[in-house]
């Protein structure tokens, strides 16, 4: 962490030398460049010196997800209902043959535990506890983008106030003075722009996906305490799908897990 602090103040550093070594007399590509280097370079220096590198790579791998999980819901009520039907027609115990086909994840846990022959109580306290650690890595990236959020416009403050020094300098050349006030407002531009039309919107839709995670996770929780209990694949399947509002009479319950991933952690004592 301490080489990581190091490298995230060496590229501040650079980045401000840069800005102010730039010769950037009228609004171009140089500017343009000078005042992305502003927001970007300032942007990525902030956060690897508050976030270690790994948080970091994988809250860029939670909001790709977050692209690509349209369909996960369904996915994962068939994959249970599935299961469900293995399990009544072949037993528990076939269920130890069919954990290699299933992606790593609450199902594949739910199933190994099951097959493992654990009972019921541990089955839905370690499912709990490994929902709630995969909902705090979201939360973790969703704070990311969100401080990221917040410095863009910041660092984009800077550069305009670096751009403002230059162009002081030039006070005896009046010619060069609007180009480089031209020059300073685009990292202003730029730092509003990245906050507003990129990261917020990220923190929006990583928020809604981290939403459905949690119905999900839900689902999932139900669905393998179902099978263990060797509930009708048909009424399992209508009770998953009514929780996720597939049914036209969806669940109003609030799930539980939201309920205590939302509770202040109680003080020790």
């Amino acid at each position: 962490m301490l080489i990581q602090v190091m490298l995230s103040l060496a590229l501040l550093a650079t980045v401000f030398t840069l800005a102010f070594q730039t010769q950037a007399a009228t609004l171009g590509v140089a500017s343009a460049m000078n005042a992305l280097m502003m927001v970007a370079g300032g942007t990525a220096a902030a956060t690897l010196l508050a976030y270690p590198f790994s948080k970091i790579i994988q809250s860029a791998k939670d909001v790709i997800r977050a692209f690509q999980s349209e369909n996960d819901t369904e996915e994962t009520i068939k994959i249970l209902v599935h299961l469900a039907r293995v399990a009544r027609k072949k037993g528990l115990p076939a269920l130890d043959h069919e954990e290699d086909a299933i992606p790593d994840g609450l199902i594949k846990t739910g199933v190994g535990l099951i097959a493992y022959r654990f009972n019921r109580k541990d089955i839905e306290q370690i499912l709990r506890k490994e929902a709630l650690f995969t909902y705090k890595q979201y939360e973790t990236a969703h704070k990311i983008l969100y401080s990221m959020a917040r410095v863009a416009p910041a660092m984009g403050l800077a550069g305009t106030v670096v751009g403002l020094i230059r162009m002081f300098s030039q006070i005896g050349s009046p010619e060069n003075l609007i180009g480089f006030m031209a020059g300073a407002l685009l990292s202003t531009l730029f730092g509003v722009v990245a906050a507003n039309l990129a990261l917020m919107p990220l923190c929006n839709k990583l928020r809604d996906f981290m939403d459905q995670e949690l119905v999900r996770m839900e689902i999932i929780e139900e669905g393998i305490l179902d099978i263990l209990d060797q509930e009708h694949p048909r009424a399992m399947e209508y009770k998953l799908e009514s929780l996720a509002g597939i049914r036209s009479e969806p669940a109003t319950e609030v799930p539980a897990l939201a309920q205590e991933a939302t509770q202040p952690q109680r003080q020790n004592g």
